[in-house]
């Protein structure tokens, strides 16, 4: 079974990869009669890129492209974003002359259209040849209550099940709003000849906190039908510990903590993260070396400022950032910068404003001490600080730190003098983590760029 997880989003991915890859070849050998050096650059990274984001995608799925939230729109979407993303490599390398606007235009939108095309004709061979493995299957939930009002919930938006209802020995008045899960279909008595008679796909059993032993009677019962069987444990447990459902190896197991970068998709981000920082100090070298003037002409001392932080698994580095103020804190008593802070320069209180400060952080990406999103590092002595004040702080390590980060997009950015917003920034970092994705890189990143111009809480 791990295997076959394994190896779905793997085969997609290639289906994906190959499909974006050859139409390009295809529209440009028929509009110009050649493919160029350019066009196979562009054709690899789409090929990357496709594999890399579009595999994660349910090729077999009802995709209904335009309808909020299904399968389709999430791969208009995806596939917008890398093309965007093309775009801006060929903006930022000036190599956009090289390229036909009519040959780009085609391929763009035909791309999801045959896509689309492949989808409907794979659905409709599995169907004629698996037919169990497309179409929603019915499902019925057992016991009311509001960890079913959750799986309810995805369960009428998901493209896979169709609920039915549930079942329950309790009364509507015992019940209270935990009854508007679905339409009762009986107490519990009835779900084994329901499950027969309806030909139920799978049956979601919410294990209670207490009366497991009514649970195991309820599963040897269904194993006299041919229903999948599912238990699913309290959502406010789950949510208490912070954990997702995982397996190692074929087991089961709830993960409380991981980091979503190994394998192929720490790759991804350390080829995003090396690319783009690379980019980055080639185009605004210029810009920093302005700023590296205005910073010795506005006050005596170094330009760049050093101070240890900690890194992935708790490593320390020294991260790099133009300096800002007039006297460096001494060693073992760092004071976090207030507003109208005296110690910070004209040219200072400049950069901070608009995060040009952090500039020099790009070559911390390059040598791989930081990422170009991540949670943002704190000086050494403020992490021992709120490691011991902060539940679940140090997790915020199992990720590379960042220049930008969710929490800082979401308002945190600045100041943490009261223990509540360090609570807060820390519990966005760890959604981030859980969350990661290549697509909510490039979204922090391009919300960062807007957040810069506006923000009020960075001095």
């Amino acid at each position: 079974m791990a295997k076959a997880r394994v190896a779905a989003p793997f085969v997609q991915g290639l289906v994906y990869a190959g499909v974006a890859a050859g139409l390009l070849y295809a529209i440009t050998m028929a509009y110009s009669g050649q493919f160029t050096t350019p066009y196979r650059i562009v054709s690899a990274l789409a090929a990357a890129f496709s594999f890399l984001v579009l595999g994660r995608i349910d090729l077999l799925a009802r995709w209904r492209m335009g309808r909020p939230g299904s399968v389709g729109t999430r791969l208009l979407y995806h596939w917008t974003a890398i093309f965007a993303l093309l775009l801006f490599l060929g903006y930022v390398t000036q190599t956009t002359a090289y390229f036909s606007r009519v040959i780009l235009t085609a391929w763009f939108v035909m791309t999801p259209a045959v896509l689309a095309v492949i989808n409907v004709l794979a659905r409709a061979f599995t169907a004629r040849f698996v037919p169990d493995a497309v179409g929603q299957r019915r499902a019925v939930i057992v016991f009311a209550s509001d960890s079913a009002q959750v799986l309810a919930r995805s369960l009428r938006e998901s493209e896979l099940y169709h609920l039915e209802g549930f079942f329950d020995d309790r009364s509507d008045q015992r019940l209270g709003r935990s009854a508007r899960i679905g339409r009762r279909l009986g107490h519990l008595r009835d779900l084994v000849p329901y499950v027969r008679d309806h030909a139920v796909d799978v049956v979601f059993i919410m294990l209670p906190e207490q009366g497991i032993g009514r649970v195991t009677e309820l599963i040897d019962a269904l194993g006299d039908t041919t229903a999948s069987v599912y238990c699913v444990p309290d959502y406010s447990l789950l949510d208490l510990i912070g954990a997702e459902f995982s397996e190692i190896e074929g087991v089961p197991v709830l993960r409380v903590a991981e980091t979503p970068l190994f394998g192929v998709d720490g790759v991804y981000k350390y080829v995003f993260d090396i690319t783009v920082s690379t980019l980055g100090l080639m185009l605004l070298a210029p810009v920093m070396l302005l700023i590296a003037i205005a910073i010795r002409l506005d006050s005596p001392g170094p330009v760049i400022f050093r101070q240890a932080r900690y890194g992935l698994n708790g490593r320390r580095f020294d991260v790099y950032k133009f300096r800002t103020m007039r006297i460096n804190d001494p060693d073992g008593c760092i004071v976090q910068v207030s507003r109208h802070d005296p110690r910070v320069t004209r040219i200072g209180r400049f950069l901070r404003r608009t995060s040009l400060d952090e500039l020099p952080q790009l070559v911390n990406v390059l040598k791989g001490d930081m990422s170009l999103v991540g949670p943002r590092p704190h000086a050494v002595q403020h992490n021992e600080y709120y490691r011991k004040a902060v539940k679940r702080y140090m997790l915020r390590h199992k990720v590379k730190p960042g220049i930008t980060g969710w929490a800082q997009i979401n308002g945190l950015r600045g100041n943490t003098d009261e223990l509540a917003h360090m609570e807060e920034r820390v519990r966005y970092d760890l959604e981030y983590i859980r969350r990661w994705s290549p697509l909510f890189d490039i979204e922090i990143i391009l919300k960062t760029l807007l957040l810069v111009i506006r923000d009020r809480n960075a001095y």
